[in-house]
């Protein structure tokens, strides 16, 4: 059943989407996001019931060589990755709840939330709340809802490319572990299962670039 929003005449023009992007790489604009929030009659098939995970990836060994042997994944993966857009209803999903650690207050206890309302050609249409990972600068989980219509709620986790402070910037080697677990008590697998699906991009694009490298080495080869 749709539910009964009446948008201000103005966003008339805004037209709705029958597709749902579940990857996108970069931030959504303010006309996108409204564009996924006013398609009510798709809401339903595109609901996700839990917090979707991921069992891609699941060895590293091949993606930053042999020596790199504590990349080998004991377990699947329990958190969305970076590039995912999934949509909940907040009565039916504990959506904030994703395995992931994020920066706290100074109180040390609850999460430190960025809220912000976005506009849309003008008119405040959409809520905002946003959070940082505590492991990597560049992370970021953005949660987005009609002030009219808030039940249903729009997340995107995504690892951005560039970061300020440059000394934050993580890779897969052993001290850029040991910079981002200083201040936590976990253990290197638990660090590791955390960086993971933030890397998932990076993972991507070394294995297309290691398949594309050998073919060229067996094509060189035919020619000889």
């Amino acid at each position: 059943m749709q539910p009964q929003v009446q948008l201000p005449e103005s966003l008339d023009s805004i037209r709705r989407t029958n597709v749902f992007p579940a990857q996108r790489h970069r931030w959504n604009s303010n006309e996108e996001i409204a564009s996924i929030l006013i398609s009510f009659e798709n809401h339903e098939k595109w609901l996700s019931r839990e917090v979707r995970t991921s069992s891609r990836f699941r060895s590293f060994d091949n993606v930053f060589g042999s020596k790199n042997k504590f990349f080998r994944a004991k377990n699947n993966f329990h958190q969305p990755e970076s590039g995912s857009l999934i949509l909940y209803s907040r009565k039916q999903v504990r959506y904030r709840r994703d395995g992931y650690c994020w920066k706290k207050r100074k109180d040390g206890k609850t999460t430190r939330e960025d809220h912000m309302k976005l506009k849309v050609q003008g008119v405040e249409l959409i809520y905002g709340c946003y959070v940082h990972s505590a492991i990597l600068c560049t992370f970021h989980r953005r949660c987005y809802w009609l002030l009219l219509h808030p039940e249903i709620v729009l997340v995107h986790y995504l690892n951005v490319s560039h970061c300020a402070d440059s000394r934050a910037q993580l890779s897969f080697s052993g001290k850029a572990l040991s910079i981002a677990s200083r201040g936590l008590d976990w253990g290197r697998d638990q660090l590791i299962r955390e960086l993971k699906p933030m890397y998932c991009d990076e993972i991507k694009k070394k294995r297309s670039a290691s398949t594309a490298n050998l073919s060229s080495i067996k094509a060189l080869s035919a020619k000889r």
